[in-house]
């Protein structure tokens, strides 16, 4: 029992880290992702597109230009492009797998 309790200690002292990195993993695979989906005309679009972390498990993904918005939800006259909603919901089982791997390599 005691082991198990050590073994369990172990896991939950490095489960902060472990997501924090599967976290920093999927946000660079999300922004990969943003920048194959982007809509390419000048490629300011695909371009602004940045990751920053706020906290150790919080992290912002988007862009800076005042467009970008509506080139993801388009405008009375024009559709939209989804690029970054589609990177997002691909990346769910991206963090599963990175995560997995984190939580395994703790026990």
């Amino acid at each position: 029992m005691a082991k198990l309790f050590s073994r369990l200690r172990v896991i939950a002292d490095g489960a902060d880290e472990a997501v924090s990195v599967a976290l920093h993993d999927t946000a660079a695979f999300i922004l990969n992702l943003i920048r194959v989906f982007a809509p390419v005309d000048t490629g300011f679009l695909r371009g602004s597109y940045q990751k920053e972390s706020v906290a150790q498990l919080h992290i912002l993904i988007g862009s800076t230009l005042n467009y970008s918005i509506h080139q993801e939800f388009g405008t009375r006259s024009q559709s939209g492009t989804p690029h970054l909603i589609p990177a997002f919901l691909q990346s769910e089982e991206f963090f599963k797998q990175r995560l997995a791997e984190r939580v395994r390599n703790l026990g």
